[in-house]
This record gives structure tokens, sequence and C-alpha cells, in this order.
């Protein structure tokens, strides 16, 4: 644009500006004085920031057309002497040619005439004189009317009601954890909470108008009355246990449920580090022992802990314990600490046949009053000596080796097989390996004892228990790994660290007649370990018996292999076996330390009296359990249905059962915020759909009853006819 003309469009538009603000600005002043006497200051602001803005916004859109068309236009309407050719002011000397350009040249010498034009609108006399005489009386019926209770009204009941019900304008919420927590503060905006149990929850609440009170009503608790400070409401209190709230105040909407949720603080948690297995045995030269124990907890751990130490001697009814507390100190993290402590066995009156049981005791930081949890017993056990052999060691050193015979140890001759198989003939080879398939067989026959099955060739042998071995399962050999020695036999200290057959550990068989030994059972008896008999010893839980049949399945195999000279191919078999034997060792193994039953004192003055007070019923409770999710039940069924004719469904009865059943629903508070939304909004259909979902999740599953055998069709008549 030619700067000799630019002022003409900057006096229009603020020409237009200051018409626009001088219709509006007295429209804006009697609204922010009428809602001064309504609303108070609040109000005020809120009519006056409106109206200025629609002011500002008119006022911009009025001058959006003060462009170069209008100007052209106005040029061509007021300044004749620039005949109808104003366009050519505004284009470039280059483009034009011929008469154009001659005529431009001419309007560039008449532009003086041109800038001296006033080209601005006129006033809007009338929209002005009107809008400042409606504004004026609107002050002045303002100013005369009475403010609501004052001293002009004749009755507080006649005081002008406000223009609109309270509404909540936002709501900003601090949490603060309790300090042993070590989380800080925050704040969020919403008005569902989560924070660690003992937190403290401070509400600051925004309304407008604002109410004359305002208060949090916690259903079944005291309500949490907010007092006003400034332009907010406020209040705070500390919650230990989840809660559903609700914000009420005079002539509020009824809000919906919000949650409280506290979550508590968990107990801590301890597990053994060293050693590995909950007993264990005292080694030979052992002086000291050393047991490791870490502790866990979401917010930390005490510093120190207490060690209880528990000694017993003696053997059967005649066991004494003597029990001490030693304090220990973690090292570690605030969450996760490790306690140990070297304990010496002589100073502790460790003696053959006795225990060493500690066990350890932390505490948490909770506040006020610390959670304290015993973790697991760790027992040391010092064995008896085994009896002397005198004048049996030869033989016994030639016998046993082979009378405790195991899957591991025909395992390890395999391989050994397989490593001399190069250096020996063919026929020797498959004696050799049929000899191990006589050893696979024997194992499972042994085994097979608790499955049931009948002994082959009258060599079976004696009805023995499970193998309950104390000693953790060793890496068992590879097929590629190197042989063991051709030689390597099971010795009876060594016959611990295996897998045994069926027995406490071992694997015992009976011997031939004319042996040497005579009676192996006496031998044993005398000079090895006894063992449970009998049938209790077979009845272990379907899956140890599952996994006995698959071990049988797996010797099976390798007993086949073995028979017809495949060393190689048993060994999978044979290795197979062995983790299943392991498997169902630990499946039934329990340790328990060696200390005296801790009973209760006898009342002497009851004996003999024939009084039954305090004695527990012996009846068994009732197969029929009574229907203690009928409430549930019904309200399911009625949220169901639709139409017309649908039942309402009973909610007192729904809040009264969640609240007896809250310990074992999964979501008790969601569950009562979804009944109070359905009471209070009872056509929201997502809302009663919702809470059918919720109840849907809550209901426990119905008892299976027996189901009766269906009649028998005339086919299966015909065969059971055959049958007999």
């Amino acid at each position: 644009m030619i700067a000799a003309l630019a002022h003409l469009p900057r006096a229009a538009r603020l020409r237009v500006v200051l018409d626009t603000l001088a219709i509006g600005a007295p429209a804006v002043l009697a609204g922010g004085v009428a809602a001064w006497r309504v609303a108070g200051p609040l109000g005020t602001l809120a009519v006056g920031a409106a109206g200025l803005g629609a002011t500002a916004w008119t006022a911009w859109k009025r001058t959006q057309r003060f462009d170069r068309t209008w100007l052209t236009a106005a040029l061509d309407a007021q300044a004749p002497g620039l005949e109808d050719s104003s366009d050519l002011l505004f284009a470039p000397p280059e483009t034009l040619t011929g008469l154009a350009a001659l005529q431009q040249a001419r309007l560039r010498e008449r532009l003086k005439e041109a800038a001296a034009l006033d080209l601005r609108p006129a006033w809007s006399r009338r929209a002005i004189a009107a809008s400042v005489t409606v504004s004026a009386i609107v002050i002045a019926a303002a100013a005369l009317w009475p403010a609501p209770g004052g001293p002009g009204s004749r009755h507080a009941a006649d005081a002008p009601a406000p223009l609109a019900a309270p509404h909540l304008t936002g709501a900003r919420l601090r949490i603060t954890p309790p300090a042993y927590t070590g989380q800080r503060a925050f704040e969020q905006s919403s008005l569902d909470v989560r924070a660690p149990a003992g937190s403290q929850v401070a509400w600051s609440l925004g309304f407008l108008p604002h109410p004359d009170a305002a208060t949090l009503t916690l259903p079944g608790e005291i309500a949490l009355s907010l007092r006003r400070e400034g332009g907010r409401w406020t209040g705070a209190r500390a919650f230990e246990r989840s809660a559903l709230y609700r914000i009420e105040a005079p002539g509020l909407p009824r809000q919906r449920l919000h949650r409280l949720e506290m979550i508590p603080d968990t107990a801590p948690v301890v597990r053994v580090v060293t050693p590995t297995t909950a007993l264990s045995f005292v080694e030979p030269g052992q002086a000291r022992w050393t047991p490791v124990f870490e502790a866990r907890d979401d917010y930390g751990v005490a510093a120190t802990a207490t060690l209880k130490i528990t000694v017993t001697k003696g053997e059967g009814e005649n066991i004494t314990t003597t029990e001490r507390t030693v304090p220990v100190t973690g090292q570690g993290e605030a969450r996760r600490k490790r306690f140990s402590l070297s304990l010496d066995l002589a100073r502790e009156g460790l003696t053959r046949g006795g225990d060493l049981i500690v066990q350890l005791i932390v505490r948490d930081n909770r506040q006020p009053a610390a959670q304290t949890v015993e973790g697991p017993s760790v027992i040391l056990r010092w064995p008896t000596a085994p009896p002397p052999v005198d004048g049996l060691e030869g033989m016994a050193r030639k016998i046993l080796p082979v009378y405790f015979r195991s899957q591991r140890q025909i395992i390890i001759d395999a391989e050994a097989l397989l490593a001399r198989k190069a250096r020996l003939s063919a026929d020797k080879f498959m004696d050799s390996a049929n000899g191990l398939g006589e050893d696979q067989a024997q194992l499972r026959l042994r085994y097979g004892q608790f499955m049931g099955e009948e002994a082959e060739g009258g060599g079976g042998g004696v009805g023995l228990a499970l193998p309950t071995s104390d000693a953790p399962a060793l890496d068992l050999p590879t097929n590629d790994g190197p042989a063991a020695p051709a030689a390597k036999a099971e010795t009876h200290d060594d016959h611990h660290d295996h897998d045994h057959g069926p027995g406490d550990g071992h694997d015992h068989g009976e011997a031939e007649e004319g042996s040497p030994l005579g009676d192996m059972d006496k031998l044993l008896a005398q000079f090895g370990h006894a063992h449970d008999t009998g049938d209790a010893a077979t009845l272990f839980s379907p899956s140890t018996r599952a996994t006995l049949a698959q071990a049988l399945d797996a010797m099976w195999d390798s007993e086949r292999a073995l028979r017809q000279g495949q060393v190689k191919a048993a060994l999978p078999h044979a290795n197979r076996a062995l983790v299943l034997l392991k498997t169902a060792q630990q499946a039934t193994r329990i340790y328990l330390a060696r200390t005296p039953p801790k009973l209760p004192p006898i009342d002497l003055s009851r004996r003999m009296s024939g009084k039954r007070d305090g004695i527990v019923s012996g009846r068994l409770a009732p197969l029929v359990r009574d229907p203690a999710d009928s409430p549930a039940v019904e309200a399911w069924r009625a949220l169901g249905q639709t139409g017309p004719a649908a039942a309402p469904p009973n909610l007192d009865a729904l809040t009264r059962w969640v609240g007896a059943n809250a310990a074992r629903l999964p979501d008790a508070l969601s569950i009562s915020a979804a009944i109070d939304t359905v009471r209070n909004e009872p056509q929201c259909q997502d809302c009663r759909r919702k809470l059918r979902a919720l109840l849907w999740t809550a209901l426990e599953r119905p008892t299976p009853g027996v189901q009766r055998r269906a009649p028998v069709d005339p086919r299966g008549r015909l065969y059971l006819d055959a049958l007999r």
C-alpha cells in the first residue's frame, strides 16, 4: 500500500473500535453491577470478563472489512480527481504500459488530494444513546434493589434467590503419606485417591456461587465439614482403611461417590539364603555354622532383628530343649536386608544326636505399631554315630555296594561301560549290558510295588517307604560328559547323596539263599537303617503316584535297551527315571525339628467332673450350605430385566450383603459405589449394567452336586445282559 494513504484504513479501524466500545462498555458495567448485587465479587468478575471478551471480539470482527478493496472503493467515491482509477495506485509500475502507465503517473500527482480525505465511518449515535440509557436504568435498579437478608428486605424469605445453583468449579487434593514410608507428598486434581494407609488427604474445593456450607459425607463414618478460606473450601483427614465419600452442599446437585483407596502396609517377608535346604547335617570337623536370612518389606525393614536359637538334646520322649535370643544387625538397603550370625556349635551346646534350630524374627518400620514376622526355621542336625561292624568289615565292603544298588549307580555303570566298549569283545559287552538290564529290572520291580504291580520271578523286594533322602539332588551325568570309572560303586556313606529304592532313601533287596551273610534284612537292621513297612507306606497323593508311574515307564524303556546291548540308547531313559524319582521324593518330604510338643496345662479341677463347657462340638458342617448370595443373585437377575414390567432390585438388601461379605469380595468399594449410583440414577442403563457385571464377579460358585446316572437304553441293556 502507498505510504501516503496508509493512515486512512488505520483511522477507520480506530473509529470502529471506539464506536464498539462506546456501545458495549455501558452494558458491561450494568451487568457487573447487577452481578455484584446477586453473586458478589466472583459474579462481577465472571460477567465483566464475558462482556469485555464479547466487546473485543465484535470490534475485531468489524475492523476486518477495512482492507485495500474498501480503500479503493472509498477513494473512487469521494475523490473525483482520481477518475475512478484508484486501483492503479496500488499496481507495480513495471507491470503497466501505454495509457495505464500514463494514468498512474497522473494519479500520483493528485495523492495530496486523496490523503486529505476523511474516510472514517460515522458514530453510531442511536446505538450509543440506547446502550447508555438502558445501562443507567439497570444500574439504578441494582443500586435500589435490597440485598438478600439485608436491612432493606422485609423478611429473609422474601430475599431474591441466586441466579444459579452452586456447582463445583475445581478441586485440588494434597496427599501426605506417613513419614515412615519415605514417600513425598503429592497433589492431584482427581477426586479419586489411591495412597498408602495412614495418609492424610487435604481437599481444596472451589464453588460458584459459594454455598452456605460444604461437607464430605463418608457412608458409615462421621462427615468431614469443610471451612471457607478466601475463595476455597478446605478440609483434611487421615485414613487408615479404604472408604467412599461424596461432596455435599446446599443446592449442589447430588454427586457420585468417589474412592479413597488406602494401600495396606504388608508384613515383611523372610527367606533363607543359606543353607539352601530346611534340614542340613553337621559335616566332619565342622565347628561353626552361619545361616543367612533375607528380609524384604515394601517400606523398609528394621535395622535390627532377633535370632531365636533352640538346641535339642536326647531322643524319643527324653528330649530337652534350651532357647535363647540374640540381636542381629542387618546389612543392605532399607527395603531388603540380610541378617547372618556365625554360631559356635560347641558354645551352643550341640551334641551328637541333637538339633540346632534357628529362626529369624524381623520387624518393619510401620508407625505407631510395627509388624513382626517370624521367618522359617532352619535345622542343623548332628546324626548319631553308626554302630561298629567289628569282624564283618571285609564282608560288608564286598556285599553292601551291590546291596545298595540305585538308579544313579545304574547310570554311572552304564557310562563306564560305554567308555570301555572299545576294549571289550562283543560278547563281553553284551553280557555286561544284560547285567545292567537285570539290575534295572530289579529296581523297577521294587518301585512297582507302590503301584500295585506283581513281582516277577519271586525276587520282589520288601514293602518299604518312598525315598526320602535328605541330601539334595546331584547333577545328573550326561551322555556327552566324561564317563565315570568302571570301578566306582556306592558306599554306605555315599548312598545318602543318591536316590534310592523304596524305603527312607535306600534301595534294599533280599539276599539269595545260601548267602554268607545269611538273612540280609537282619543284617541291614543291625548295621544299616530301619524303615517303615506296611500298607501306610504306599498311601501317596495322586500326583506322586502319577510321577512314579512315569518313572516306571522310563525304567522299562531303559531295561529293554540294556538287554538288547544298546547302552547309549538306554541312558536318556535312565536319566529321565532318575529325575522323576527325585521329583517324587521332594513332593512328600517334610522336615520336623525334634522338639517336645507344647501342650496346654491340664486343669485338674475339671477332671472327673462331667462338665462339657468349652468343648468344641464334633458335628460336621452340613454338606448343603445356605444360599448366602441370595440378595446378590436376586439383584443380578433384576438388573438384567428390561421394560416397564421389570422389577427394581432390592438395593437395601444388596447393601447389607456387601457389608457382611466385604472381606471376601474382590472390590467391595466399586460395588458399593455402583449401588449408590443406581439408587440415585435409576434410569441410567450403563450404571445398571456396570453393577450387574460387578455382581457377577463377586458371586460364589455353587457347590457341585452329584449327577444322577442316565438310564440305560435298550442297546446298553443288551450289552450288560451279555456281560452277565
